[in-house]
């Protein structure tokens, strides 16, 4: 396959996903729930996006594997930040997740996703990952970010991060003894986790966490603890719904947050099944091309690089439609390339030119497999 054939399709797909974005965008704005001209905000994000885009796919990957370590502790320091109080720091219902100046807010968790998938898969393939030692450093690395994320609270993005991380690692891994090892753990630990969050929560407070937090998966699991989680539920998959097969497009549902984390349920209620199914295919078609150029690439740590990404949007996907039709827990984070944030613009622009920065530099792209 040729390099211009998988870059082509990666811009084509995302510049399809940025147009749906700003017709969803338009019919959420129909509501009259807003003020903002939020298609227009998001345009102008749209455009900073797609030259931040340009410039990160120019970079030098060596150049910057070389100072991973650094590129680490910035990411680090950038999160820490947040934490601190400081006039920067915007503080939202108790959250602590952005920063703001010059009248705009920042949210660095969604920015430094990309710094965090490439410095994990340079230290995976430093490290080899074939060890319980190796594999204790890359815990640590992982572990530092994710507690970072969890205090700040944002408990959506904590498993985006968690889900990819262990993607990498275990992508990383040739051991099958070693990743039985691994997953065994993870299973026992998940199920500790979820035991503790039912019936002891109050162990979590003890230790620095707040009960909030993690009160949206004991909702998830039983909704008559929280009412009003329920009636945002509700709202959301009545809107899906009512859009049937082709949209309601004449009528306008009331759903919060339309334009932002539930704006999965404005593309439903407007355009019906047939909307939300050619979302679908978009968003496969770009997870697609990313599988396969992770499979075409001869470089370790590139396949690596371009995994963790696919994996990173396919989970972020699944867990924000999930949640806006009750099969995940309501976590509040974006519908990458689709809702309404300039921090998630950027954010997912910046992943896309990493991608585009990784194939460039791949010289031994695979030329002679032919993958559809």
């Amino acid at each position: 396959m040729k390099r211009d054939v998988l870059y082509n399709r990666i811009i084509l797909s995302v510049f399809l996903l940025s147009l749906v974005s700003c017709v969803a965008i338009y019919y959420a704005q129909q509501t009259n729930q807003y003020n903002t001209n939020f298609l227009g905000m998001q345009l102008v994000f749209l455009a900073i996006g797609t030259l931040t885009c340009f410039g990160v796919s120019r970079l030098p990957v060596e150049f910057l594997r070389h100072h991973a370590i650094w590129l680490y502790v910035i990411m680090v320091i950038t999160l820490l930040g947040i934490l601190i109080p400081n006039p920067l720091v915007q503080n939202i219902n108790g959250a602590t997740r952005w920063y703001r100046f010059a009248g705009l807010s920042f949210q660095p968790s969604e920015v430094v996703k990309s710094i965090f998938i490439f410095v994990l898969a340079h230290f995976a393939v430093r490290y080899q990952a074939q060890k319980w030692k190796q594999l204790g450093i890359l815990t640590v690395l992982t572990g530092i970010v994710l507690l970072l994320i969890m205090k700040q609270p944002d408990l959506g993005t904590t498993i985006v991060y968690g889900v990819t991380a262990l993607a990498i690692i275990l992508l990383a891994i040739k051991s099958t003894k070693l990743m039985v090892g691994i997953i065994t753990l993870i299973l026992t630990a998940a199920t500790v986790g979820m035991y503790v969050v039912v019936y002891h929560i109050s162990l979590l407070e003890k230790i620095g966490f707040h009960a909030y937090q993690f009160s949206r998966i004991q909702t998830w699991l039983d909704p008559t603890t929280d009412p009003d989680a329920v009636y945002q539920l509700n709202l959301s998959m009545k809107a899906v719904g009512s859009g049937m097969m082709t949209g309601s497009s004449g009528t306008n549902a009331y759903i919060p947050e339309s334009h932002t984390d539930m704006i999965f349920s404005t593309i439903g209620h407007q355009f019906g099944f047939v909307g939300v199914s050619l979302l679908l295919i978009l968003f496969m078609l770009l997870i697609h091309q990313l599988i396969m150029a992770a499979l075409l690439m001869k470089n370790t740590f590139s396949s690596l690089v371009l995994a963790g990404f696919a994996v990173s949007f396919a989970f972020n996907i699944f867990e924000n439609i999930g949640m806006t039709v009750g099969l995940m827990p309501l976590t509040g984070i974006p519908l990458p390339f689709i809702s309404y944030g300039g921090s998630a613009v950027l954010g997912n622009f910046i992943a896309v030119g990493v991608v585009l920065a990784i194939i460039r530099s791949d010289a031994d792209l695979i030329e002679e497999r032919q993958v559809v």
